[in-house]
């Protein structure tokens, strides 16, 4: 007897933690910050592009982005999707 789930892939768990820790990390940036790397690296957009949904320029959405990223790789709970150990 088959099951309805045979073939197809198992409940990738570790995916699921993966997206809920970016989940919780994206909210501690600013709305701004957010919705730039949302846009940028999420939606695959330009830089223009982002600019022009956000209504800034491409050099706030380039600071943003900077600032932002470098907030996210500060935080010792993305360790883990970084590859690292935990150990700073």
């Amino acid at each position: 007897m088959s099951s309805p789930h045979d073939g197809a892939a198992p409940h990738d768990g570790d995916a699921v933690e993966r997206s809920l820790m970016m989940a919780a990390a994206l909210d501690r940036l600013t709305k701004k910050q957010r919705a730039v790397l949302v846009l940028r690296y999420f939606d695959d957009l330009t830089e223009r592009e982002a600019a022009e949904i956000l209504g800034v320029t491409v050099g706030t959405v380039k600071s943003q982005s900077s600032v932002a990223l470098a907030r996210l790789r500060e935080l010792p709970e993305l360790d883990e999707l970084r590859g690292k150990n935990g150990d700073r």
